[in-house]
């Protein structure tokens, strides 16, 4: 005798009354179902994705049995989903009439507060919604509660739920799942790393987990680990091929470059438009001092995505290299035409310049880099030692007292300066640099003697090495 599971069966029968309702509909003739009828078509087309023929059954059902509460339950749903929270209120106090101890009613009801910004009213909405919950589900009515924080944005709440939810059942894989994804998103991945693998240790088989692992890992630097992760990502899912980009990224950062090409060639024929691997891989061949190679590619790259400025500034980089200045700038000016709010960018292009001897040129690009990125006192250095070879010494101060007011802990800044003072015989001002200096790093002293030999037979600077020398 055959045997017929009634779970085979009652899903057999879903999807008949799914096509007998969307054939209906292509008639322009809409049938009668029941109440639980439209729950199933309803609840079948959003875990489709198919939201708007969810609306149409919804208002098809409400139109046959307008009395129902489970649809006017999924009406309400509907309504905050459209994001108008006054209108699906005022639908929950027909319900709060009928049953005021329902959890589910209530979480809705702090899921518009929330829409309307009344975080009091919804904070209170759901503390009750967990009051009402027995212990068995709380972590479930929490978990939809972080939920709604994060649909409102406000991520450090939502985690807060999802801990709560944590605590009371650590098994839970929503939880779990969301918990290693936003901490993440946080800028906190030891936590997302703990978190997924709290997952993986319930359900090993999730290449999505594996796969936000690995990236996880990758911020932290663990590339080994990172590496492990997208091995079990490919071998779990074909889906996934992006875990064979991020492969070959760690393996470039392991320094193994020979692998790491032939991984970036393996994604090329899933991917063979991506301009970011054509481009990372010239980044490999110049780490292995192939130069000839990695312009190759990065040419490959803008000829991708003609807009892929690292690519343009990493060809001006093998160009500088080779002495050939001209075409270096032309390469560095077609990055900076992408990004112009670059800093590395126009303190390169200052560098090429002032080598090939466009002083002019170089100064205006050097102001620029400076501009954009002032806390950055290797490039004000970098621009006064500039000037300072060129004769211009008080252009030199000038340009380190400027950057001295974006970078006052700057010892190295500050030796420079004093240094620079002392050529230009103004000692009480370059007293003053060099105290403070020798007050915030006193071992890097010796700078300022390479800057300014003369400056080791100063009475005045003799006396002050002295003074605040810990070794005295």
């Amino acid at each position: 005798m055959r045997v017929f599971d009634s779970n085979y069966t009652d899903q057999f029968d879903a999807f008949e009354i799914i096509r007998r309702f969307r054939e209906s509909l292509e008639k322009g003739r809409p049938g009668y179902y029941d109440v639980s009828d439209f729950e199933e078509i309803i609840d079948y087309l959003i875990s489709e994705g198919d939201f708007d023929m969810a609306e149409t059954a919804l208002q098809h059902g409400l139109d046959i049995h307008p009395a129902a509460l489970p649809l006017r339950f999924r009406f309400v749903q509907s309504l905050i989903n459209k994001g108008d929270a006054s209108a699906a209120l005022d639908e929950l106090r027909l319900f709060l009439n009928l049953d005021d101890q329902n959890p589910e009613v209530f979480l809705l009801k702090g899921t518009a507060h929330l829409l309307l910004e009344e975080e009091n009213e919804a904070r209170e909405a759901f503390d009750y919604a967990v009051e009402l919950t027995g212990e068995m589900d709380a972590d479930d009515v929490l978990y939809h509660i972080g939920s709604s924080y994060i649909n409102y944005g406000d991520q450090v709440t939502a985690v807060s739920y999802f801990e709560k939810a944590f605590s009371l059942n650590p098994e839970n894989e929503m939880v779990l799942y969301d918990l290693g994804y936003f901490y993440d998103q946080m800028g906190l991945p030891e936590k997302s790393i703990y978190y997924y693998n709290l997952y993986l240790d319930i359900d090993p088989f999730n290449a999505s987990v594996w796969f936000n692992l690995g990236i996880a890992y990758n911020r932290t630097a663990q590339y080994s680990k990172a590496l492990e992760a997208y091995d079990y990502t490919l071998v779990l899912s074909d889906a996934f091929f992006q875990a064979l980009f991020n492969k070959a990224n760690s393996l470039a950062n392991l320094e193994r470059y020979k692998e790491a090409i032939a991984t970036y060639r393996e994604y090329l024929k899933l991917d063979p438009d991506n301009d970011d691997a054509f481009c990372y891989m010239g980044e490999c061949y110049l780490n292995m001092g192939r130069n000839k190679m990695a312009l190759r590619f990065y040419q490959k790259a803008v000829g991708q995505n003609p807009l892929n400025d690292i690519a343009w500034f990493s060809s001006g980089l093998i160009f500088w290299m080779d002495r050939n200045y001209q075409e270096s700038i032309s390469m560095i000016n077609k990055a900076i035409s992408i990004e112009g709010d670059n800093p590395d960018y126009w303190f390169t292009l200052g560098r090429v310049l002032a080598e090939n001897n466009q002083e002019g040129e170089a100064r205006a690009a050097f102001k620029r880099a400076t501009a954009l990125d002032p806390a950055n006192s290797e490039m004000w250095i970098y621009f006064a030692e500039f000037l300072h070879s060129r004769g211009k010494v008080d252009d030199a101060i000038g340009i380190l007292k400027k950057g001295n007011l974006h970078n006052d802990n700057s010892a190295v800044l500050k030796y420079h300066l004093a240094a620079y003072l002392l050529e230009r015989n103004c000692e009480s001002e370059a007293v003053g640099q060099l105290e403070t200096a020798l007050k915030l790093d006193f071992n890097l002293h010796k700078g300022l003697f390479e800057v300014f030999p003369k400056a080791a037979q100063n009475d005045s600077v003799k006396r002050l090495i002295k003074a605040y020398n810990p070794h005295k």
